[in-house]
Parts: C-alpha cells; sequence; structure tokens
C-alpha cells in the first residue's frame, strides 16, 4: 500500500526538434520549482532531451509554447511566454490560489510579447500559443490559450484537458464540419485567440485533483496533429523521457512538417491537498 504524503514528487522530461522542413525552431519548452528561485528554459539551438527527478511540498509549474510563425518572430514570443510565465508563476504562487496565478502569469506573458513587439525586438505582430500546468500536492493546475495541448493518462483513460483555440475547432463545435473534414480544412492553422496577438488575452483555467501514476503530455500542433490517441497513451505508460522521444519520433517519420514539443510529467507521489481554511479563517487567509 503506498503511502501518502505531503510532497509532491515528480519524474519530468521534454524534448523540442524542428522537423525535416523548419529551418529554425518556433517552439519553446521550460519548467521550475514552486519553492526555487531558477527556471528553466529550452534554448532555441537545443534539442537535446532533458529530464529530472523532483520532490516538493509547494509544487512544480511546466510550460509549452508555439510562436506563430506567420507573423515573424515566433520564436522571441514563444521565449517570452515561457519565460514570464515561470517566472510569475514562481513569485506569486504561495498562496494557493493558482487560478488567478495562472491568470495573471498568461497576462503578464502577453503584456512582455505586446511590448516587445512594439518596441522592435521581434517581430511587429508576434504571436504565441501557451499552456501551462501547475501540479501541487492533491493537484493540477491548467492554463490555456491557442491550439498547444495538455492530455493526461488518468487511470489507464487518456484525457485532453484543454479546448484548441483554433476557426477549424471552432466550426467543429458548431457541427459546420466533419472531424474528417477537419483534417485538411484551410482554417485548421488559423487560431482564435494567441498571446501578445492583442491588449488583453482570455485565458482558460481549470483544476483537477491530482493522484499518483496520473501522466501528463504538454506538446505543439507539430507533435499531435501527427500522432493518434492510442498512440500517445501508449508512450505515457513509458518512463516520461522514453515517451517523448517516441512521440517526437513519430512526428518526425510521419512528415516532420512542423516543429514538434514535447514534455512528460509523471506523478510518482501526488502528496496530499492541505486543508481549505474553514469560517473566518478563510475569508481572512
Amino acid at each position: 500500500m503506498r503511502t501518502v504524503t505531503a510532497a509532491l514528487a515528480v519524474e519530468y522530461a521534454g524534448l523540442s526538434v524542428n522537423g525535416h522542413v523548419r529551418d529554425h525552431n518556433e517552439d519553446r519548452l521550460g519548467w521550475a520549482a514552486l519553492d526555487s528561485e531558477t527556471a528553466f528554459v529550452m534554448p532555441a539551438e537545443e534539442y537535446t532531451l532533458a529530464q529530472a527527478v523532483a520532490s516538493s511540498e509547494m509544487g512544480l509549474v511546466f510550460a509549452v509554447a508555439d510562436g506563430l510563425g506567420g507573423y515573424g518572430g515566433g520564436e522571441v514570443a514563444a521565449g517570452l511566454a515561457v519565460e514570464a510565465c515561470l517566472d510569475h508563476t514562481q513569485k506569486n504562487g504561495a498562496g494557493g490560489r493558482f487560478t488567478g496565478t495562472l491568470r495573471s502569469a498568461f497576462n503578464r506573458a502577453n503584456q512582455a510579447i505586446f511590448d516587445a513587439a512594439i518596441g522592435g525586438h521581434g517581430g511587429r505582430k508576434m504571436q504565441s500559443t501557451l499552456s501551462a500546468l501547475v501540479i501541487t500536492p492533491g493537484e493540477a493546475h491548467l492554463a490555456h490559450v491557442g491550439d498547444s495541448r495538455v492530455y493526461r493518462r488518468h487511470h489507464g483513460e487518456l484525457e485532453v484537458l484543454t479546448n484548441d483555440h483554433s476557426q477549424v475547432m471552432e466550426l467543429l463545435r458548431l457541427h459546420i464540419i466533419t472531424p474528417e473534414q477537419a483534417i485538411d480544412h484551410p482554417a485548421r492553422y488559423a487560431l482564435t485567440r494567441s498571446v501578445g496577438g492583442d491588449i488583453t488575452v482570455r485565458v482558460d483555467v481549470r483544476t483537477e485533483h491530482l493522484d499518483s501514476g496520473d501522466t501528463f503530455l504538454l506538446c505543439s500542433d507539430g507533435l499531435w496533429s501527427n500522432v493518434t490517441a492510442s498512440e500517445i497513451v501508449e508512450a505515457l505508460t513509458r518512463p516520461p523521457a522514453e515517451a517523448c522521444a517516441h512521440l517526437v519520433k513519430l512526428a518526425l517519420d510521419r512528415g516532420g512538417d512542423d516543429n514538434a514539443t514535447a514534455m512528460a510529467v509523471r506523478v510518482r507521489e501526488a502528496g496530499q491537498r492541505p486543508d481549505a481554511p474553514q469560517g473566518w479563517r478563510r475569508l481572512f487567509s
């Protein structure tokens, strides 16, 4: 029988590649512990597999961003998005209200890209997707804008925890087109939301119960569009580094026409969520 502890223990890995068509990588990934002042963001020129094991009583934050190639400066936008998200979440995650913290982090990322574009640092209209996962004892908190995705393998079943903010997904939700038509639809790459595209950004947030054994995948569309759900759920039974390498290889073997990024996070020990303050203590906490 597994003993439940207050501390969280996770194993994670990330990998990002150009693909066979793109001459540079506009995806970024990164992670940070909430009880640390340092963060890891994979540099643009680095494509080696990065992996780690960590324990934390506060939690960890993971982020993946995919810069929009059509506007120029996509790699700058994605890097700013990940850096701002990790930095803000680290500095403001101690209060425990992670949905609010993540909204603020995404707004900080949005402002960083917007300001950089106005200042001439990167493309004038540069934008990015951004998906973030904060794992704390007993809970998983997500925030999302764009068409990168967060999956979870939970008790053997695969869940998609994010909704694509794309024109083709809106058409699907309205039953205007079929899933078969969506595969090659001309609007499949057109986003309805992005980070840095406007002065404000709408962010999807949610919180889920966390169990030991849960495994998450954060990935860009260059990965998920080239693999199947059954391949993802099978890959997430493997150690995180092996899962990332396997899924990226599948994407490359099937054309690799876009940057492909995968970050896998396996929860060894979910820990235990602290009891919420009650009554007057809750009002003034």
